[in-house]
């Protein structure tokens, strides 16, 4: 019952407090009001530890009291300074309230930094849990382009799961027993919270290969994907490592047991974390003539870690389950040219997330070479649930 309350008192807040950027200030000083946005919460804690509140409200007093409220990704939040210069920071919906009077505005706000980026009392992890379960923004989990949700994603589509798995690019080259692949991408991603809807850019780079065990069938799968993804004017950056074994258990069937560290951080959205993983995928895949047609399917548990993030001792203490089921089908015209398509649908347990399922429906097209380059993909994928939206287009270069 009091996690029901917790969730209604938050979501109600948070309706009145969604904007197109990620951070913003509402700033009263008596009979004064006004407002300003940010792309990075650090210009926003920047102003009020530089005293440089009077370039929002240019007659700002601060020897006076003030009150300033604040959209932390989506969580609302005060800043609240009385005559005294005594700092009141609340995030109602959390219980949370904590004073901090350092004698001026600028020394009372110094503290409460200092407070958050040693995470006392768990008060930041408190604020960072409550963004990944009740809003679509943070790095690290709670939407299908967080590092938890890609992490997933790259352990599936490397045991099978994808349109190319296995497709008309699997020979190899130069080195027996080795193949090798670089993907570049780009996604679009659009998410409706509370009636308004927040956008974001992100750019892949993944590299891989697999080490084929001469003809038994084993093989050694190493991948090390890298994105940049911009949101609303909110910079993150992430990588990954995974490494997984093939093992076949009979014709047509492989077991992957895979395990996966990854890293994110973005200043500006003070989100960030280390997160590990264990999965092991189920992959049968057989051919009927020219078709090929297969089904996939993955279990794992992920975990994360501390991680400093600038000054910031950020954590999250999550602990998921998570479940990826696919089928894919490809045809192939001759040995040149191949088409693909997939479907896949995830879903997560545990700790709780804003989006914890989400589907993905996935084209290609196939055109293998003689050359350094063994094959070349031209890869599109849509991704949804009821309030995302995410439009990739990529190539998978195989050598």
């Amino acid at each position: 019952m009091k996690k029901l309350l917790l969730s209604a008192a938050l979501s109600t807040l948070i309706a009145t407090s969604a904007n197109a950027k990620l951070f913003n200030l509402d700033l009263s000083q008596g009979s004064l009001n006004e407002s300003r946005s940010y792309d990075s919460v650090l210009d926003l804690f920047h102003d009020y530890e530089k005293g440089k509140l009077d370039k929002i409200i240019s007659t700002y007093d601060d020897t006076k009291a003030s009150s300033g409220a604040i959209n932390f990704r989506g969580i609302p939040m005060t800043l609240d300074f009385d005559d005294s210069a005594k700092l009141t920071f609340k995030v109602a919906a959390l219980g949370i309230n904590e004073e901090f009077d350092g004698g001026t505005q600028k020394e009372s706000f110094k503290m409460f930094k200092k407070y958050l980026e040693k995470n006392k009392n768990g008060l930041l992890k408190k604020i960072l849990k409550a963004g990944v379960e009740h809003t679509p923004f943070d790095a690290v989990a709670g939407n299908p382009n967080s590092l938890m949700s890609q992490m997933a994603d790259s352990s599936f589509y490397r045991a099978g799961g994808n349109s190319v798995a296995g497709g008309a690019v699997s020979g190899t080259t130069n080195m027996s027993g080795f193949v090798g692949y670089l993907a570049p991408g780009i996604s679009r991603h659009s998410v409706k919270f509370q009636g308004d809807t927040a956008k974001a850019t992100t750019v892949y780079l993944p590299i891989g290969a697999t080490f084929k065990m001469g003809d038994s069938g084993w093989a050694l799968l190493w991948d090390m994907p890298f994105t940049y993804t911009t949101m609303e004017g909110s910079d993150s950056y992430m990588a990954q490592m995974g490494l997984g074994l093939k093992i076949p258990v009979m014709k047509y069937w492989n077991i992957t047991p895979a395990a996966r560290a990854g890293v994110v951080g973005s200043a500006d959205m003070l989100s960030g974390g280390v997160l590990y993983s264990g999965t092991i995928t189920s992959d049968v895949t057989v051919p009927f003539g020219n078709w090929t047609v297969g089904m996939t399917n993955m279990a794992g548990i992920i975990r994360d870690v501390s991680l400093a993030v600038g000054d910031y001792e950020v954590e999250y203490d999550m602990q998921n389950e998570v479940f990826k089921n696919g089928v894919h089908v490809r045809y192939d015209f001759n040995d040149k040219y191949a088409i693909g398509a997939a479907y896949d649908y995830t879903f997560y347990t545990g700790d709780k997330l804003y989006i914890d399922s989400y589907h993905t429906v996935e084209l290609s097209a196939t055109r293998k070479m003689e050359g350094f380059f063994s094959g070349v993909s031209l890869v599109s994928s849509y991704t949804f649930d009821s309030d995302y939206k995410a439009y990739h287009l990529g190539l998978r270069f195989s050598f």
